[in-house]
């Protein structure tokens, strides 16, 4: 009989939720891995527009806020895909 009790109680601990690994999968990693996404694509936008005036393309290096707003498309394809790739089995 005892053996039974402490079977139930192994049961209920393990269906326990943990808000903190819950957070970190289903969040944090998707946001770090957006957030290296926005980098990326900030670093290229950077580098090409620095050729750009090495060849003569452009007469100036200059950064403009449209390209912080166009390096949030990295940001976004990359959370999305990690979101969607964690979700892919279920939330729980």
């Amino acid at each position: 009989m005892r053996g039974v009790v402490l079977t139930k109680i192994r049961v209920e601990k393990e269906n326990k939720i943990n808000f903190g690994i819950l957070f970190q999968k289903y969040m944090l990693v998707p946001l770090s891995r957006g957030f290296l996404g926005y980098l990326s694509f900030f670093i290229l936008l950077i580098i090409s527009k620095y050729l750009g005036f090495l060849i003569g393309n452009r007469a100036s290096f200059q950064i403009d806020y449209t390209d912080f707003l166009l390096s949030l498309l990295g940001f976004v394809f990359i959370f999305v895909v990690k979101l969607r790739e964690t979700t892919k089995g279920g939330v729980l």
